[in-house]
């Protein structure tokens, strides 16, 4: 079943030659995820509360092992200090739609 990861990032204009390596370094381990970027938008503003990000992506994954083959492997964990200088924010988590089965442990919506 399709995996759909949400990242809400911010880019640290100061560091774009790390945002570079990141994208060189990561690339490559999506496409051989099956991963493919799905939507991407820029968040221009909050109504109520904070503006959590700059932006969010979705990057739809085929399964859930295609996910952990990303961010458990050892390509990735040379990434991370690339990724910890281009992004003043990188939080990544997978959503649920109502038509997906969740997580035991996933907090009930309300």
């Amino acid at each position: 079943m399709t995996v759909t990861v949400i990242a809400l990032l911010s880019v640290n204009e100061d560091e774009p030659a790390a945002l570079a390596e990141y994208f060189r370094l990561t690339g490559p381990l999506l496409d051989r995820a099956g991963a493919r970027i799905t939507r991407r938008f820029t968040l221009a503003e909050a109504v109520v509360g904070q503006r959590p990000a700059q932006m969010a992506v979705m990057v739809d994954y085929p399964d859930r092992a295609a996910v952990d083959m990303v961010f458990q492997s050892p390509e990735y964990a040379a990434a991370i200090p690339s990724r910890d200088r281009a992004f003043l924010r990188y939080d990544i988590s997978i959503g649920v739609g109502d038509d997906q089965p969740r997580a035991e442990n996933a907090e009930p919506q309300g």
